[in-house]
């Protein structure tokens, strides 16, 4: 038996990198899974690839630009699973500009899917969890939310709100016996960072990049946290990558 075992999660972005690899981490442990993001086709690949082995996953169609689309993706995933017990905001977008060349519409993209979309996916799932008391979220941040990086002005600004974001859903969660998580990885070989690679001159296979399994190790990981004590932000950094940083 699986360590999540009869759980539902609910994962956004799960269509491809990191999104991907936590569902299917989560659906060899036993959890049933609803996997939301904008690529139908995708979504439903793998969909048959849990399926097919044993797991039970629903595709779920969702745009974090858009407020309704959200509220109908969670709405959707409750009336075929029955409840969320797991979120995990994976979804996310990187564009590389300096700030002097960052358009507003490139700044406001960020923000939209990086911050704002998590906050509405929570307040669709939250009050389900408070009522239940019981559930836990992971937001996956990044190293980008801790330090400064160059052309990633907005990437990290976003990155930094939802780090802001998450230390308030943990105090507002907390008495509901909520388990608020943040997984901040960096440096991992996913086709979002690909064009960050590029721009270092590192080749898409490099092996100093951490692959999005052990991500989805270390969310499974926070998953099994049920005793006193808990963690507040997990950092996965490259081992060859600066350490204590």
């Amino acid at each position: 038996m699986g360590v999540l075992e009869g759980q539902i999660a609910f994962i956004t972005g799960a269509s491809r990198g990191i999104g991907r690899a936590i569902a299917l981490a989560f659906a060899r442990e036993g959890a049933t899974i609803a996997v939301a993001a904008r690529s139908l086709d995708q979504l439903e690949e793998l969909c048959r690839e849990i399926n097919s082995t044993g797991g039970k996953a629903i595709a779920v169609q969702m745009d974090l630009h858009s407020e309704e689309s959200i509220k109908q993706a969670v709405a959707k995933a409750r009336s075929e699973l029955g409840r969320i017990d797991i979120l995990v905001n994976n979804a996310g977008v990187l564009k590389l500009h300096r700030i002097t060349e960052t358009s507003a519409e490139v700044w406001d993209e960020l923000m939209s899917v990086n911050v704002r979309g998590v906050f509405l996916t929570c307040r669709e799932v939250l009050p389900e969890m408070i009522e239940r008391r019981s559930g836990r979220i992971i937001n996956i941040g990044s190293s980008a939310g801790r330090r400064g990086y160059v052309e990633q002005g907005a990437y990290c600004a976003s990155k930094h709100a939802l780090a802001g974001l998450t230390k308030v859903l943990t105090l507002e969660t907390q008495a509901y016996g909520i388990r608020i998580n943040m997984l901040s990885p960096g440096g991992v070989l996913t086709e979002l960072s690909r064009e960050l690679r590029a721009s270092r001159g590192e080749p898409d296979d490099s092996s100093e990049w951490m692959t999005p399994e052990e991500v989805a190790e270390a969310a499974v990981y926070l998953c099994t946290q049920t005793g006193a004590g808990t963690t507040d932000e997990l950092i996965l950094r490259r081992y060859m990558a600066e350490s204590w940083r």
